[in-house]
C-alpha cells in the first residue's frame, strides 16, 4: 500500500480502535496510549497487506495481541498517573520549583533520540503534527504516536528513583590495541576520549538501552548517540534491538595482575636463559664482521635481545587457533581488543625501502617505549628520509644535493649520522641477508627454548581470560591469547632485563640500541 493509502486507513480505523480500547481500560490516558500501540503495529504492517478486505480481520487481531501484552504489563507495574489534557499544556502541571523541573531535565537527557525530537519540537519550539511530520520525514500518524509515546515515558521517568553508575564519578581508561593487516583504523575511536571507553565498560558484561548506559556512566543522552553510531560502526560495540553490547574482549586491571603473578616465574627463566646466552655467544656473533660489529657490550645486549624476542613472537604467530584471524568492520584482517592498562614496553615496526636500488632493503625497530632511543616515529610516513638512511648505509650518497643535505642535517641531529671530518658514518648495524642468516643460527637454540616457554605462558593466559570473558566473545580468547603474548613474552622479559642490568639505558649519543639495517647484497 502506498504512503497515502495507509494514512488513509489508519484515519478510518482510528474511532474504531480508540472505542475498543476504552471499554476496556479504566483511564482516557490509558485508552488512548494502547490505541496509540495498535496503530503503530498496524502501520508497521499495511504496506505488506495487498488484499483490502483483510485488513479488518488483521486490525482485530493486532488489536486482541497487542492488548494482550499490555494487559500482562499492566498486572505487573503499579502506575502512578498524571493528569493532562491534551498535548499542548502537557509542562502546565509541572510545578515551577526545581524539584519538577529538575526530573523533567533529567527524562529529557535520558530520552531517546526519536522520541525527544518531536517532544521538543511539539511542546518546546510549538510546532504543529503537519510540521514535525514533515521535517522529520515521518507521517502524522507516527508523530502522534511517538508524542503519546514521549508523555508516557517522562511520566513514568518522573515517578522513578533513577541511580547512577560507578563509572558516573569512576570513569575507567581503555586503550584499543591492534595487530594485523594494514593501518590502526582504530585508535583515534578511543584515544584520550573517556564518554566511548567507559561506553564499552558498562556494555561488557551486561546488555545495555542507551539509557541504562547513560546513567552508568553520568552522560546524557544526547552526548551518548554519536558515540555508539561511531562504536557500532567501526564493529566494536554491537547493537541488537535496543539494547547494547562490547564486542571486543577487555583485559581488566585483574585480569592483568592474575596473569602477571602466575607468569612472573617462567619470564624470570626467559630473561636469565637471553642474558646467559647472549653473553656465551658475544665473540661468535661478532666474528660474522657485519657493519656495526664493535658495537659496545651494551648495545650488543639490546640488538640481540631484540631479535631473540621479535622472532620467538613471529614463532608464536604460528599457533593454531583452528580459526582464521577475523575481519574488522573496515574489510582487513586483525585482532582488536581493549586493555585497562597497557604496559608493553616494546613497539614492533619495520620500514621497508622503496625504488629500484634498495626496495629489498628495511630497517626494523622495537621502539623501548619506557625510554625511547632511536624509533620507528623517525622515519614513519617520511620515504624519502628511509631511502636516504638506506642509501647512507649501503656508501651510495657521495655528492648529496641540497635537499638530501638538510635531510642528513636532521639524521645527524636525531643521532642516526655521525659527521667524522666531512665523512658521513650511520650509527646503527648494517647486515646483508647472509649475515642476518647466520646471527639468526647462532640464535636459534635461544629462540626455541623461549618460543617452548612461550607455549606455557600461553596456556595460563588462555585459562585466566576464559574466566574474563563474557559468553558471546568466548570463541575469541585464543586469538587475543595469541595477541597477548607480545606483552607476556617480549615486554615482561625485556623489562625484567632492565630491572636486573643485564640491559641499561644510559646510552652515549652515538648508540641506536633497538634499530637496525638489513640490506639485499655484500657491502
Amino acid at each position: 500500500m502506498e504512503k497515502h493509502e495507509i494514512d488513509s486507513k489508519i484515519a478510518e480505523v482510528s474511532k474504531s480502535i480508540l472505542s475498543y480500547c476504552m471499554t476496556r481500560t479504566s483511564t482516557q490516558h490509558e485508552a488512548e496510549d494502547l490505541a496509540q500501540d495498535i496503530l503503530l503495529q498496524l502501520i508497521k504492517s499495511l504496506p505488506n497487506i495487498r488484499d483490502d478486505q483483510a485488513i479488518y480481520k488483521f486490525m482485530w487481531s493486532v488489536a486482541g495481541n497487542v492488548y494482550s501484552s499490555w494487559y500482562r504489563r499492566k498486572i505487573k507495574i503499579k502506575e502512578c498517573e498524571l493528569i493532562e489534557e491534551g498535548y499542548y499544556g502537557y509542562f502546565d502541571d509541572i510545578k515551577d520549583d526545581h524539584t519538577e523541573i529538575d526530573l523533567l531535565r533529567r527524562e529529557l537527557s535520558l530520552m531517546s533520540e526519536k522520541y525527544r525530537k518531536v517532544t521538543i519540537l511539539y511542546y518546546l519550539e510549538n510546532k504543529s503534527c503537519l510540521e514535525i511530520s514533515q521535517k522529520l520525514s515521518i507521517s502524522e500518524s507516527m508523530v502522534k504516536y511517538l508524542l503519546f509515546k514521549a508523555r508516557k515515558i517522562l511520566k513514568e521517568g518522573m515517578n522513578m528513583n533513577r541511580n547512577y553508575g560507578e563509572q558516573s564519578y569512576n570513569p575507567k581508561q581503555l586503550s584499543l590495541m591492534y595487530m594485523g593487516e594494514g593501518p590502526n583504523r582504530f585508535w583515534q575511536i578511543l584515544d584520550g576520549k573517556a564518554i566511548p571507553q567507559n561506553i564499552l565498560w558498562a556494555c561488557y558484561n551486561d546488555d545495555l538501552t542507551g539509557e541504562e548506559i547513560s546513567l552508568q556512566i553520568g552522560v546524557a543522552l544526547p552526548y551518548l548517540e554519536s558515540e555508539l553510531y561511531t562504536l557500532v560502526n567501526a564493529g566494536i560495540l554491537l547493537k541488537r534491538g535496543n539494547r547494547y553490547t562490547t564486542n571486543i574482549v577487555i583485559m581488566s586491571k585483574d585480569f592483568s595482575r592474575e596473569v602477571s603473578s602466575k607468569l612472573a616465574d617462567i619470564q624470570d627463566k626467559i630473561a636469565d636463559s637471553i642474558n646467559h646466552f647472549l653473553v656465551a655467544h658475544e665473540s661468535d656473533i661478532r666474528s660474522i664482521g657485519f657493519y656495526g660489529c664493535n658495537m659496545s657490550h651494551n648495545t650488543y645486549m639490546w640488538q640481540m635481545m631484540c631479535m631473540v624476542l621479535a622472532s620467538t613472537f613471529k614463532k608464536c604467530q604460528e599457533i593454531d587457533l583452528g580459526r582464521e584471524t577475523p575481519i574488522t568492520a573496515f574489510g582487513e584482517r586483525a585482532y582488536v581488543w581493549g586493555e585497562e592498562e597497557c604496559k608493553n614496553a616494546f613497539n614492533i615496526c619495520q620500514i621497508q625501502g622503496g625504488g629500484v636500488e634498495i626496495e629489498d632493503c628495511m630497517l626494523y625497530f622495537m621502539d623501548w617505549i619506557e625510554n625511547p632511543k632511536g624509533t620507528h616515529h623517525d622515519f614513519y610516513n617520511d620515504r624519502k628520509l628511509v631511502n636516504l638512511f638506506i642509501r647512507l648505509a649501503k656508501g651510495q650518497v657521495k655528492d648529496p644535493n641540497e635537499y638530501e643535505k638538510e635531510m642528513i642535517v636532521t639524521l645527524i641531529k636525531r643521532g642516526y649520522v655521525l659527521n667524522k671530518n666531512g665523512e658521513l658514518a650511520i650509527t646503527v648495524p648494517v647486515y646483508t641477508q647472509k649475515q642476518i642468516d647466520k646471527v639468526i643460527k647462532i640464535l636459534d637454540p635461544i629462540i626455541e627454548e623461549t618460543y617452548q616457554l612461550s607455549q606455557e605462558i600461553f596456556s595460563v593466559i588462555c585459562s585466566i581470560l576464559k574466566n574474563h570473558t563474557p559468553i558471546h566473545l568466548k570463541q575469541s580468547i585464543k586469538g587475543i591469547a595469541r595477541m597477548r603474548l607480545f606483552s607476556e613474552v617480549v615486554s615482561a622479559p625485556a623489562h625484567i632485563m632492565h630491572c636486573k642490568d643485564y640491559i641499561k639505558t644510559n646510552w652515549s649519543a652515538n648508540e641506536m640500541p633497538t634499530t637496525y639495517i638489513v640490506i639485499d647484497e655484500t657491502m
